[in-house]
């Protein structure tokens, strides 16, 4: 009979295990940080030098981002994820997304600053 109630209780608390570890299906903080910063630093450069280059260079980063904010607000992940990790796991989701973007936008002006530089050199040697 003892044994027949430790089985059935251990039957109904395996839902509660199953669900228990979600951390492992979702990619680290340092992951989401090395991919933001690691791409930041290649877009960036490639925007700054070729408008083109850096849009497609941030094709890549931006569908890895978009399959990350879509895993970690899914219904199934989601909530037991917010329960392991807490807010600051998609606080810093957010903010290295945002150091992605922000970067997308300080290359395109550092380039368009070249652009405008080289160009104003170009005409002043021309009218000499």
């Amino acid at each position: 009979m003892k044994a027949r109630t430790t089985a059935l209780l251990a039957l109904a608390l395996m839902p509660g295990l199953a669900l228990a570890e979600v951390s492992d299906k979702t990619p680290a903080l340092w992951h989401i940080w090395a991919v933001a910063l690691g791409a930041s630093a290649v877009c960036m450069a490639g925007m700054a030098w070729r408008r083109w280059l850096g849009a497609a260079l941030a094709v890549v980063p931006a569908l890895w981002f978009a399959g990350l904010l879509l895993e970690i607000h899914s219904t199934d992940v989601g909530p037991y994820l917010y329960a392991e990790q807490g807010w600051s796991y998609y606080l810093q989701a957010y903010l290295a997304l945002a150091v992605f973007l922000a970067s997308l936008v300080l290359g395109l002006r550092l380039g368009e600053r070249r652009r405008r530089a080289s160009g104003a050199a170009a005409g002043a040697q021309s009218r000499t």
